[in-house]
């Protein structure tokens, strides 16, 4: 029965895997097909950027040196922003399906009252949907090194192995945070408005906390502190483990803090 919900979870998003997919790898290749004219004026770029202020440029995580090679131009043009908010929306709309599509369609009635635990039933779903933003995550990092090669660069695969575990370990944290807040709210509308604010709060702490200190205080609240910096990730092949630690640990007791309330609650 569990096995079903998980099949039902990925088959009624097989169309998601595919449309976020192809809108990452498409940018992916416009920006890819920019890099070897941006290579040649990165003189250029990185006299401007020695022009700003230094709160300014760490806050939105560039550096002189950034478009001098392709795992840096690729971090602040994508990496950076654009790929967690495809994988961000992507996830949210996952998450919300966990339990609060469930009263929205008005078939929690029929899910939630079937012999069987509704944790198992969530638990599949959730390990569906975790499932497919790992797919997206593959095929949206795959594309980039086949790019690379297309353009004569050589990517750095430990690098690109690194970055995908923070990726991974990102989304499961953010799927179990999606899950959690599906489990409290009956509308996939509040779940959307919720996650929607904590994705802006987490940016807006980043951008702030390179501007502020009394800001850093702070940035712990922002998940972007654990995501880290993708260039500097693609770069060296290496992880901050506590980074990870803190994607996993969270996740998990959000995952639980879920399970626990679509098990108890009213639907």
């Amino acid at each position: 029965m569990t096995f079903s919900f998980f099949k039902k979870t990925f088959r009624d998003f097989k169309w998601s895997i595919i449309l976020y997919s192809t809108i990452s790898l498409l940018f992916e290749i416009v920006l890819i097909g920019f890099y070897p004219s941006i290579r040649e004026r990165a003189e250029e770029f990185r006299k401007i950027i020695e022009i700003y202020p230094e709160s300014f440029v760490k806050a939105f995580g560039v550096e002189a040196s950034s478009f001098q090679s392709v795992e840096g131009f690729l971090s602040v043009e994508h990496f950076s922003l654009t790929f967690i908010i495809i994988i961000g929306i992507l996830i949210f709309s996952l998450g919300a399906s966990m339990v609060a599509s469930e009263k929205d369609k008005g078939t929690s009635e029929f899910s939630f009252t079937l012999p069987i635990r509704r944790y198992k039933i969530v638990l599949g779903k959730f390990i569906s949907a975790y499932l497919i933003s790992f797919i997206v995550v593959l095929v949206s990092l795959i594309g980039v090194i086949v790019g690379m090669y297309a353009i004569n660069e050589t990517p750095k695969i430990a690098g690109f192995l690194a970055f995908g575990i923070v990726s991974l370990a990102m989304s499961f944290f953010l799927l179990s945070l999606t899950t959690f807040i599906s489990a409290i709210f009956s509308s996939k509308g509040k779940v959307y408005g919720v996650c929607g604010v904590f994705f802006i709060l987490s940016y807006l702490i980043h951008i702030l906390n390179g501007m502020s200190e009394k800001v850093s205080d702070y940035y712990f609240l922002s998940f972007l502190k654990y995501y880290g910096i993708p260039g500097e990730i693609l770069t060296s092949g290496t992880v901050e483990l506590r980074n990870i630690l803190v994607f996993l640990g969270v996740g998990v007791i959000f995952l639980t803090l879920g399970l626990v309330i679509t098990e108890k609650r009213d639907l």
